[in-house]
């Protein structure tokens, strides 16, 4: 054992010397690093009533980004957008969940509903006022983006004046206007 000890006496020193820096920088490195308070970060930050904008989509009858106040919930943004429609599946989503800014308020249909509204009547207008992102995806020419678009429009910049303004405001390339004009209206 003696000679064990004889051989290996440089690493049972430079073990002994590790240990006594340990022992003596722990307690400074505990004391350095205290733990501060637990914080959950649930809301935004923004104080209540802040306006934000949020993006209400699906079964309401006004799809679009609307203005609403920090601490509103998903029902006011439901009223924001006209409500739902008739075949809204209000139980897939929870009404009392609080909105965020940038965020999106996603109203479902029951599995099966069908996805598309009715086409129009020979020879009836669509008001551009009034209309859901559904109805205008209908029009020729009209996609998803577009019908975005236009809601959108509708909605930070005010109801439109004219048919035409969805080309002033360019919502609307015109060779797209072209294929609507006869189409649309702009409602009061």
């Amino acid at each position: 054992m003696l000679a064990w000890l004889e051989r290996n006496h440089l690493l049972i020193l430079g073990f002994a010397g590790l240990v006594l820096l340990v022992g003596v920088l722990f307690p400074r490195l505990a004391v350095s690093q205290e733990a501060g308070p637990i914080v959950f970060n649930e809301g935004s930050g923004l104080p209540e009533g802040t306006p934000i904008r949020v993006h209400v989509a699906g079964a309401v009858l006004a799809p679009g980004v609307y203005e609403l106040r920090e601490g509103d919930r998903f029902a006011e943004a439901l009223a924001a957008a006209g409500g739902p429609t008739a075949d809204a599946d209000l139980d897939g989503v929870n009404l009392a969940r609080r909105v965020r800014d940038e965020g999106q308020v996603l109203i479902p249909r029951p599995a099966g509903a069908a996805l598309r509204p009715e086409p129009l009547a020979p020879g009836a207008k669509l008001d551009i006022n009034a209309a859901s992102q559904a109805q205008l995806d209908l029009l020729p020419g009209i996609g998803e983006a577009y019908s975005r678009r236009i809601v959108d429009s509708r909605t930070v910049d005010g109801f439109f004046k004219s048919p035409q303004e969805l080309v002033t405001r360019r919502v609307l390339p015109q060779a797209t206007f072209d294929m609507i004009r006869d189409l649309i209206i702009a409602g009061p």
